[in-house]
Parts: C-alpha cells; sequence; structure tokens
C-alpha cells in the first residue's frame, strides 16, 4: 500500500541508496513477438553498473524536461557501462489521457526493445519517493546504489555536462 502523508514517504537524498519501490499495478513493459505485457516491478540497482533512472509525470511537457540529457547519454556514452529505467506516472497523466499515454510508451518499448520502460498507474513512486506532481526528476545512482547524482525538474546545459562527465568517471570511460 502507497504512503499517503508526503512527511512520511522517503525521499532521494544524494549520498543514501535509492528507496525502494515496488510498482505493481500495470509494472515494467513485456514485448514478446511484438505483443506487449506488464510484469511486476521492483527497483533493482544492477551489480557494478551506473543506474540512470527517469521518474515522470505521463504528460508531454514533463516528457521533455529532461529529454536533452537523455539524448546526450544515450549519443555521449557507450550503453554497456550504464543501466536506464524510465517510470512513466500515468497517476499525473491528463484526465482522460491515460491511454494515449500508455499507447504511447508500448509503441516506444517496440522502438526501443531492450530500454527498461516501467508504467506506475497509481503513483506509487511520487508517493514513496516524494516527488512534486508533473514533472521529471533524474537520479544517478553508482554501482552500489548510492545516489551521486538527483535532479527534480529540467537540467540546465551545464548540468547535463557535469552528469554525463559523472557518469563517464563512474563507468570508468
Amino acid at each position: 500500500m502507497a504512503l499517503s502523508t508526503p512527511a512520511l514517504a522517503d525521499t532521494l537524498t544524494l549520498g543514501e541508496p535509492i528507496p525502494d519501490l515496488q510498482i505493481d499495478n500495470l509494472g515494467e513493459i513485456q514485448l514478446s513477438d511484438d505483443e506487449v505485457s506488464y510484469t511486476p516491478w521492483q527497483l533493482d540497482v544492477p551489480d557494478k553498473k551506473v543506474h540512470v533512472l527517469q521518474y515522470m509525470a505521463g504528460t508531454m511537457s514533463a516528457s521533455k524536461l529532461n529529454s536533452p540529457f537523455t539524448d546526450a547519454l544515450k549519443d555521449g556514452i557507450d550503453y554497456s557501462g550504464y543501466y536506464v529505467t524510465t517510470i512513466i506516472n500515468l497517476d499525473d497523466a491528463m484526465w482522460g489521457s491515460k491511454g494515449f499515454v500508455r499507447a504511447e510508451i508500448e509503441k516506444n518499448k517496440r522502438r526501443y526493445p531492450l530500454s527498461s520502460l516501467i508504467l506506475d498507474d497509481e503513483g506509487i513512486g511520487k508517493e514513496t519517493w516524494n516527488i512534486d506532481d508533473k514533472t521529471s526528476t533524474i537520479v544517478v545512482a553508482d554501482s552500489s546504489g548510492s545516489i551521486i547524482y538527483l535532479k527534480h525538474g529540467a537540467m540546465s546545459e551545464d548540468e547535463i555536462e557535469r552528469t554525463l562527465e559523472l557518469i563517464k568517471t563512474e563507468i570508468g570511460s
């Protein structure tokens, strides 16, 4: 059951492990022979890999907030050294648009089958991690799962460059 009082929620804190998160309603998108299904998802920091986690509202504006960072990450660093998880909060989607958002995310999974896409139908992550409504949050964790970078909202060009360098340093490239 999700916590409903933000004061009781775990918060994302630099230097601390990413607080546990489990999403049972929808969850991780699975693709098999172009058929989509969902499985419950639980946060698992991959061994010996940097983990870049993006938690965003299910809105177009939130999806665009950190696309300059995710594009630079994809184009600038060898994917074998880090792992990316994107969690979309459908509870923050505009009224009546959940089906559209879900269809778009499923289309993205087909386009990028190796991506780790999670649909959070009830906003469990937002409540658990005490994240603001209608935004995007970027979390970078080192290989032990400790948070080494955290940003709520859009990243500046300088923040993007510094974060890419941080990730490169962590993965040793």
